[in-house]
């Protein structure tokens, strides 16, 4: 066992987390409850965790993570945590030793929690550098520390929003914890996110969950997500730890999932990464990396995730380990990120690699194509898919006999299989090559109803000023690199 990853990784994560209490349906602000389908998985433990903020004790104890149970079967569990405050939190759970299995929060607070910051805090002050930083940090850790184990649990996740994730945990003791900073410098441990979490050796029974969207995280291939065409809705990700190492900050990787809104960029998110901060001549920078708190929240679109998973050898489990989280997608653009010194470009000496892989959810990319009707082979539809929905345009005839090209006003974003869906038909006169007709001066030729049987059939009547049509489509072409369809 590695003994400066286990002795670092839990320090680091006695800086603070908070988990917590759920309603009774797990959706974030972004997206919405999909029928058919639950965020959580059937057959399974569900431990409910609050994060909140509650009225200022002490210096020591106005975060907190609430529990719904104190003691839960071993086996597969999902954690829904459930985010009361306006800062990002998360929920990272080591498991200590046996021998340690009577510790208290107060005690592993004493002993990893509370060392850790006064190690910390001259370093963020700038009085020494970051190597000075360890030189103070790992004498102070207690020696048991060394084989605590990094167990994973809720990745980051937005303030006010609630997410899942899916792990097996073994018997023994677990304390769960969010080491994010605040302004200040105080980890979200040191204000008391620390809670004790005992898994009982008494076997649930609970199956593993199917993923919907496999992932992949190694120290050398870096994060690799496959998957063709992610459609929104509920979704489920299955993170494969093919490895895990000890990187420059003392942890190992784990997998992230975050909303790409506004101004929100890739290089934001991966600067905000690293908790070191570490500036050119080795000392901490400009006091912005995983900071959230009022003032500096730090991005506020993450739903998600799971944290950095290493096997328990005495449970005789190796490489690879499997933990799954749950979002209920809505178009837009993604990132999943690895919480690494610089994800976008880790290892210096392999920088094809990467642990910040960007995608998009467009819905019914599946049906991106050409369609058209046998009986009438001389005209046909094209649909393009958009992060919005489905847009499309007819190509035929009008009844003086010129050609007819007709586009959907609308943006349709809500599809289902067998459900009759409306558009409106624009098209454009008068226009030349070298000046085509303004798309404010398109006129509104009629509508179109169509029927999606499938991701290759549907029913097409067309109402307008050339007569009513009705034609059954066929798909012949898709589009490159998409080999799934969902509605």
């Amino acid at each position: 066992m590695n003994t400066f990853r286990n002795t670092f990784v839990p320090l680091t994560l006695a800086a603070g987390m908070s988990l917590g209490l759920a309603g009774p349906a797990a959706v974030s602000e972004h997206g919405h409850q999909s029928p058919g389908k639950s965020l959580i998985p059937d057959d399974t433990n569900v431990l409910e965790v609050i994060t909140r903020h509650p009225p200022l004790a002490d210096a020591h104890a106005h975060y907190e993570f609430v529990l719904s149970d104190a003691e839960i079967p071993s086996g597969w569990t999902t954690i829904r945590m459930s985010n009361h405050s306006s800062s990002t939190h998360f929920g990272f759970i080591v498991r200590v030793p046996d021998e340690q299995a009577d510790l208290s929060v107060e005690e592993y607070m004493d002993a990893v929690s509370l060392p850790f910051q006064d190690a910390w805090d001259p370093y963020f002050a700038g009085e020494i550098d970051v190597g000075a930083f360890f030189d103070v940090l790992l004498p102070g850790m207690p020696e048991w520390f060394a084989e605590t184990i990094p167990s994973s649990g809720p990745g980051f996740t937005g303030g006010g929003m609630t997410s899942s994730m899916t792990m097996n945990l073994e018997p023994g003791t677990y304390f769960i914890e969010c080491y994010l900073l605040d302004t200040d410098g105080v980890f979200h441990t040191t204000h008391g996110m620390v809670e004790r979490l005992v898994v009982v050796d008494e076997a649930g029974n609970f199956s593993e969950p199917a993923g919907d969207v496999p992932v992949h995280i190694s120290s050398a291939e870096g994060l690799r997500l496959e998957a063709d065409a992610i459609q929104p809705g509920p979704t489920s990700f299955e993170v494969i730890f093919e490895d895990n190492i000890v990187y420059g900050h003392g942890l190992g990787h784990d997998v992230h999932l975050v909303r790409l809104d506004g101004d929100t960029t890739v290089e934001e998110i991966n600067d905000w990464m690293n908790y070191l901060d570490i500036g050119a001549d080795g000392f901490y920078a400009d006091s912005g990396a995983l900071v959230s708190a009022s003032g500096h929240r730090g991005p506020q679109t993450f739903l998600g995730g799971v944290q950095s998973l290493f096997p328990n050898a005495a449970a005789g489990q190796d490489f690879p380990l499997t933990a799954y989280f749950h979002a209920d997608l809505t178009p837009g653009h993604y990132a999943l990120v690895a919480e690494v010194p610089n994800p976008i470009q880790p290892d210096p000496d392999n920088p094809d690699i990467s642990m910040l892989v960007e995608f998009s959810v467009t819905p019914f990319a599946g049906l991106t194509g050409a369609w058209y009707d046998p009986a009438t082979d001389g005209e046909g539809w094209n649909f393009l898919a958009s992060r919005n929905g489905l847009f499309g345009y007819f190509y035929g005839y009008g009844n003086d006999g010129n050609p007819l090209w007709l586009m959907t006003e609308e943006v349709i974003g809500d599809i289902a299989a067998g459900e009759p869906v409306t558009f409106n038909l624009l098209h454009g006169e008068g226009g030349a090559f070298a000046a085509p007709v303004m798309p404010d001066n398109l006129q509104h030729w009629g509508e179109v109803t169509f029927t999606f049987e499938s991701c290759n059939e549907a029913t097409a009547e067309m109402v307008g000023v050339d007569g009513t049509s009705t034609h059954q489509l066929v798909r012949v072409t898709e589009m490159a690199g998409v080999h799934d369809c969902a509605f």
